[in-house]
C-alpha cells in the first residue's frame, strides 16, 4: 500500500478545532483531559508561524511547533492524532516532523538548546533526537504522567 506523504503547514486560527480533536485523542494515554483549556489558550494566544500543523490526505493529523525564549528554544503541544499515522509509519513521519521544526530552529544559527517537556512516554523518542532528561517530576502533568524535563544542545557553551 502507498502511503501519503505528510505536508506542513503553519497553524491558522480555523485549525484550532481539528487540533481540539487531535489533543482529545490522545487523552488521558499522552496528555491529561484538565490540559484542555491550556492548550486552547496556547493556540489563542501564542502561536505564530512556527507552530506547525501536519496534513494527509488534506486531512489535519498532527501539529507542533517551536518557540524562542532568550537564550533557549521549546518545542510545545507536539502531537498526531491517535492512530492517524499507523503503527508502521509512526517512526517515520514524527521524525520528519521533528527535523522539520529542528530545520527551522537551525536556520536561526543561534547555537541555543532546545528543550522539551514531556512524559516518561516519550522520552525514548526524544532520546533518538539527542535530548537528554535532566529534571523528572513525578505526576508532573497529571496522575501517572511523570514530567520529563529534556534538552539537547548543539554547542558547548
Amino acid at each position: 500500500m502507498v502511503h501519503p506523504t505528510i505536508s506542513y503547514r503553519s497553524y491558522t486560527p480555523e485549525d484550532k478545532d481539528r487540533l481540539v480533536e487531535i489533543f482529545r485523542s490522545n487523552c488521558p494515554k499522552y496528555f491529561d483531559p484538565a490540559d484542555e483549556e491550556e492548550f486552547i489558550d496556547f493556540l489563542d494566544n501564542y502561536t505564530d508561524e512556527n507552530y506547525l500543523v501536519a496534513f494527509s490526505n488534506g486531512i489535519i493529523v498532527g501539529c507542533g511547533g517551536h518557540y524562542r525564549k532568550g537564550e533557549m528554544y521549546g518545542i510545545a503541544w507536539g502531537m498526531f492524532e491517535s492512530g492517524s499515522i499507523g503503527s508502521r509509519r509512526i517512526l517515520q513521519v514524527a521524525d520528519d516532523f521533528y527535523y522539520a521544526m529542528e530545520g527551522k530552529i537551525l536556520a536561526e544559527n543561534t547555537g541555543y538548546p532546545i528543550r522539551i517537556n514531556t512524559t516518561q512516554l516519550m522520552e525514548k523518542m526524544f532520546n533518538r533526537y539527542g535530548f537528554k532528561t535532566y529534571e523528572i517530576l513525578l505526576d508532573g502533568f497529571g496522575n501517572g504522567l511523570d514530567e520529563y524535563r529534556m534538552e539537547k544542545r548543539f554547542s558547548q557553551d
